[in-house]
């Protein structure tokens, strides 16, 4: 079986597995979120000196453990099919995560969802979920799954969350299902500027954008979630991913989400070159 070697260790998170065990556990000690059974989450993906606080507080209101973690997230580079998975064994600083074989073989047969490890080799948006995961719970095996921007129409997001429910439920799977996403890249290093003004009127502008698409997660409408970053051309670098999980997670009986902790990039760079925003959400 291949190895997935960690492309983003060292540059978003710390490549010393000590190093990187405590940089996560202070994290999560600071953040306190009622605990949820979770189905599904939403999680940014940047480096965890930006998001590390949102991401803990999403990691943190998980309050059980699964046998399987199915990761949604954006194939940035555009390597390898629109939609992939992988079979191939994720190593990172804190130790190998195998695949669930079973369940990536259900999810591809006659499936918009491939195998091939080339999408995934290159990308980090799964790839820095992996250390949470780690840090919180035990004993479970993954399904990555990548997901080309190009494909993120709906049909094919909810193709991808039918796949991912009937799979849990005919394997009888206890899963998580995790979107990682960030939310709108603003200012001229990502030739993204629609609006300006001072830093407090940019990033009020900046969180309304933001709350347009998280009011619609927070009441499971995948469905508004695809169309409004679609029609309106949002920078939600994973909204496939998040439509995906949210038809995954209705179908598998969530009737409940939760916005644990939104914050941005500003709060630690304080620049307006670039903004990144960032939510964590957790459905159950």
């Amino acid at each position: 079986m291949q190895i997935r070697s960690p492309v983003v260790a060292g540059a978003f998170y710390p490549f010393d597995a000590e190093e990187l065990k405590k940089t996560i556990k202070d994290f999560l000690e600071k953040t306190k979120p009622e605990r949820r059974k979770t189905i599904g989450i939403v999680a940014p993906h940047a480096g965890y000196v930006y998001c590390g606080k949102t991401m803990a507080a999403v990691y943190n209101s998980v309050s059980h453990s699964f046998e399987t973690v199915v990761l949604v997230g954006p194939n940035h580079s555009g390597s390898g099919v629109g939609v992939a998975t992988s079979l191939e064994i994720w190593k990172t600083p804190l130790g190998d995560l195998n695949p669930d074989e079973e369940f990536i073989k259900e999810i591809s047969r006659d499936s918009i969802i491939s195998e091939d490890p080339r999408s995934h080799w290159r990308e980090h948006s799964i790839e820095v979920q992996l250390p949470w995961l780690q840090c919180r719970f035990k004993d479970f095996k993954i399904v990555p799954i990548s997901i080309n921007p190009i494909y993120f129409d709906l049909n094919n997001c909810k193709e991808i969350g039918t796949k991912i429910s009937e799979a849990a439920t005919y394997l009888r799977k206890k899963v998580l299902i995790v979107a990682s996403s960030d939310f709108t890249h603003y200012g001229p290093m990502y030739g993204y500027e629609p609006f300006r003004g001072n830093t407090q009127e940019i990033l009020k502008k900046i969180k309304e954008m933001d709350m347009e698409v998280i009011d619609h997660v927070l009441k499971l409408k995948a469905v508004d979630v695809v169309k409004t970053c679609d029609e309106k051309r949002l920078t939600v670098c994973g909204y496939g991913g998040i439509g995906a999980m949210l038809f995954a997670a209705r179908d598998l009986g969530a009737k409940k989400a939760e916005l644990v902790d939104y914050s941005t990039s500003f709060e630690v760079s304080r620049s307006t070159d670039a903004i990144v925003g960032y939510a964590g959400i957790s459905v159950f």
